[in-house]
């Protein structure tokens, strides 16, 4: 063959042995470039600076490597470059969902051991089995169906396609596949074909701090060496994400995990991390319900719900808790500087995208591609998306719910702090005690008014409720109401509890500690307080508030800037506050008109000691089936002559009636020959030790005094003995 420039000049002749046909040799040349190349990565013996090589050492590589006696060689990986723009095409079309392969160039390279190839190679047969000959008739039963959402496969298609599967075919490379998915059949996996459970896209579920969530696998990190390596060395590192609130969103968070190496083989659901189906076939899908009755209670309380918690905290703590706590997220993140949870992390659109300032992006990731698989699980306000569910998703209807988060923060009403971490699978909702009013000791008429008083506050802030009226002429000025309760002590101010019960409200109850006694923070504090109280829609306490309701002298103006910033307070409060109180004769004049229900607890009259004290008789019964109540017992403290007229307060009958119970059990646990079935006996005698002992030690103090608690206060002008008529 002879070979000449365009102006006819002689360049080279090469010897054939046969005529050339340059249209073969240019088909040759076409099916050689176009559709792929394989390049097989050795590893040699020689160190870096030996790379510079002579031209006599090029030609020695050239000739054959493994022929260099001085040099060891051994397989180091293999790389497959797909350059035929058909087969792009094609990868781009059949492969939904896989991050860690650059699709849509002009060129696509893959590395050993191919996972995306093992992934989709029956996605890949399918789309090829679409071909239609042109001589075929499309009504044949045996020509495949076009798929509703994609064109059928065309003939370069059907050919390179068939090429490039056929290399993987061939060079063993299926077999080793095929041998891993007939290991999956039995629940078992090896670590050197691991990656073939993480499939991107694949919902998984991962044990995470001793419970199991959902998640979707984003990529894996593979070695290249695995197919050929014995010995392993390297963790997998597998990226995934779920769904987590940031105070604003609920969006996708990622995370990664490495899974260390093992030998042999190892049951899949083992692992720290398999694919969610493996689990849900060998339980009916239980777990998967759970967790998505579990993502549904978790998205519905992000808008602030109370709850009651019965287990262990989250986090290094481990304290186990019991109580009502109230779910707010936001709030948390604010008030505690907390570290917020990233959303809409996810590095799986494409690489060095910004973030798209659209109405659906706001400016907080890339805008989706066309047809994005996940373009519905971030930016999702739960103010404005109320559901999760998503009917004809190819995930399952439920999947967003199921990819939820159960990581709450709370404040916990016992202590008045924030919670480190709560599990949502640890709560449920609250019963709604509507007859607790009933309990109070009070005169009917005062309940009926306390009910009607609290009736227009029975619901949430949050809520569309009939806006409330309110008589000031100034808006939002002297919309709460606000209640003072003064008294003796012991006699039931605090039960505050039973009109939040009958509201189905939280309580809020505080004290001066946690609001301060400082003028500077105290309103700081104040507005803290009252802003949750409002957002919650609890009722708020403010137990022995005299700290903050003393009259205001001239040579005290430390205390009189912290009445002026209480009573500004309050006036914009717009709640339902209690005050407590039993020195209410020390008053500041400005709380009379600012308070819009006095309620006085007046001493407890006999019958109003026995009602007490048969509640809590019937409080044991209900709570602790395996007490015996004896009846001396009862009569003793309901009929025994000097008992009965003991001036107790509701706090003393409560202390003397706990005493008792204590003093049973301690008996019980004592007895030597207890039997299946025995239980504690509350007996007169547990009464008559604490009762002696209570008694005796209130005729001390007013022998000590010379007079009773009552008189005291009257002597001090904190509180009077008895009301007298006004206007008489």
């Amino acid at each position: 063959m002879e070979i000449r420039s365009r102006d006819d000049t002689f360049v080279h002749n090469v010897p054939y042995s046969k005529p050339f046909d340059l249209s073969v040799s240019q088909q040759a040349v076409d099916l050689q470039h176009v559709i792929y190349n394989i390049t097989t990565v050795l590893e040699t013996s020689l160190a870096a600076y030996d790379c510079i090589l002579s031209e006599d050492e090029i030609e020695s590589l050239e000739q054959g490597i493994v022929n260099i006696a001085s040099i060891d060689v051994s397989l180091r990986s293999t790389r497959v470059t797909i350059c035929s723009e058909s087969l792009l095409k094609v990868i781009a079309r059949v492969v939904t969902y896989y991050p860690s392969a650059k699709l849509g160039g002009k060129v696509l390279q893959l590395d050993e051991p191919y996972p995306l190839i093992a992934h989709y190679f029956d996605d890949f047969e399918a789309y090829r089995a679409t071909y239609r000959e042109p001589d075929v008739d499309p009504l044949c039963p045996l020509v495949a169906k076009d798929s509703p959402t994609q064109p059928p496969c065309d003939e370069e298609e059907f050919n390179h396609l068939g090429s490039f599967l056929d290399f993987f075919k061939t060079s063993g490379y299926m077999a080793q596949v095929n041998d891993e998915k007939a290991r999956h059949t039995q629940n078992l996996c090896t670590f050197r074909m691991l990656w073939l459970l993480f499939k991107p896209g694949e919902t998984v579920y991962m044990v995470s701090e001793g419970q199991m969530s959902a998640y979707v696998i984003q990529s894996v990190e593979v070695d290249r060496k695995v197919l050929s390596s014995r010995v392993f060395t390297k963790p997998y590192s597998v990226y995934l994400w779920n769904l987590q609130y940031d105070g604003r969103f609920v969006g996708r968070s990622s995370e990664f995990v490495y899974v260390s190496p093992f030998d042999g083989e190892r049951q899949i659901t083992s692992l720290k991390i398999f694919p969610s189906h493996f689990y849900d076939r060998t339980d009916g899908e239980k777990t998967r319900e759970h967790l998505i009755r579990q993502g549904q209670q978790w998205y519905e309380s992000l808008q602030g719900r109370q709850m009651i918690y019965s287990g262990e905290f989250l986090g290094s703590s481990k304290r186990r808790f019991q109580g009502r706590v109230y779910m707010d997220l936001s709030s948390y993140f604010t008030q505690e500087n907390a570290e917020v949870p990233q959303t809409c992390d996810v590095a799986d659109m494409g690489e060095d995208l910004g973030n798209c300032v659209c109405d659906t992006c706001l400016g907080l990731r890339p805008h989706p591609p066309p047809g994005f698989r996940w373009a519905d699980y971030d930016l999702l306000d739960p103010s404005v998306t109320v559901n999760l569910e998503l009917p004809g998703s190819r995930e399952g209807a439920r999947h967003r719910y199921l990819l939820c988060s159960r990581l709450l923060y709370g404040f916990v009403f016992k202590s008045r702090k924030w919670a480190e971490k709560l599990n949502i699978s640890c709560c449920h909702e609250p019963e709604v005690n509507k007859r607790a009013i009933d309990s109070l000791v009070m005169p009917e008429a005062r309940k009926e008014m306390i009910r009607a008083l609290v009736h227009k506050y029975t619901e949430p802030s949050g809520d569309n409720r009939t806006k409330l009226w309110g008589a000031d002429f100034i808006e939002s000025k002297g919309e709460g109401q606000i209640f003072l309760l003064h008294g003796s002590p012991g006699v039931g101010k605090t039960f505050v509890k039973c009109i939040a019960e009958y509201t189905g409200r939280a309580l809020l109850s505080l004290t001066c500690g946690d609001i301060g006694t400082d003028e500077l923070e105290l309103e700081n504090q104040l507005s803290k307080w009252f802003r949750l109280a409002e957002k919650w829609g609890a009722i708020m306490l403010i137990d022995e508030a005299d700290v903050y309701l003393e009259k205001r002298q001239i040579t005290d103006l430390k205390r009189n800037s912290l009445v002026s910033v209480f009573l500004r307070c309050i006036e914009y409060y717009r709640g339902i506050l209690f005050l407590t109180t039993n020195r209410v004769g020390h008053f500041d004049d400005a709380f009379i008109s600012r308070i819009h229900v006095v309620i006085r607890y007046e001493k407890l009259k006999e019958d109003d000691r026995r009602k007490i004290w048969e509640q809590f008789f019937d409080k044991l019964t209900d709570e602790r089936q395996d007490f015996i109540i004896t009846r001396r017992a009862k009569q003793y403290v309901l009929e025994d002559e000097v008992i009965s007229k003991i001036e107790w307060n509701g706090r003393e009958i409560r202390n003397v009636f706990q005493t008792a119970v204590t003093l049973a059990e301690f008996r019980f646990s004592q007895k030597p020959d207890k039997t299946k079935g025995d239980g504690p006996t509350l007996d007169q005698k547990d009464f008559e030790q604490v009762c002696n002992m209570t008694r005796e030690f209130k005729q001390y103090l007013i022998g000590v005094h010379g007079v009773d608690e009552e008189s005291r206060a009257f002597q001090a002008r904190a509180r009077a003995n008895n009301i007298r008529d006004i206007g008489r």
